[in-house]
């Protein structure tokens, strides 16, 4: 089951975005995935699953983003290495 929401923007919105109106919908979905997945909202596999792709062209996704696939802070990571 698909879950469609209907986003109202001025009519000039995809020529200011540079896109047209075919792909602005996915670009949309696709900022905001990245963003849920940034402030630990979704998961590295939730993520994938919203935008029905695999996990590696998530990654992909993400480099192609500058956004580290690891979100967790500094002390984080060394807490976790510290309990292995």
């Amino acid at each position: 089951m698909s879950l469609h929401v209907t986003l109202e923007m001025p009519e000039d919105t995809s020529i200011l975005l540079g896109n047209n109106i075919k792909h602005l919908g996915r670009e949309i979905l696709i900022a905001a995935v990245l963003q849920w997945f940034e402030k630990g909202r979704l998961s590295q596999g939730q993520a994938a699953t919203v935008l029905g792709i695999n996990r590696g062209a998530f990654f992909d996704l993400l480099d192609e983003h500058h956004i580290s696939p690891v979100q967790m802070s500094l002390s984080e990571l060394e807490e976790d290495f510290g309990r292995a």
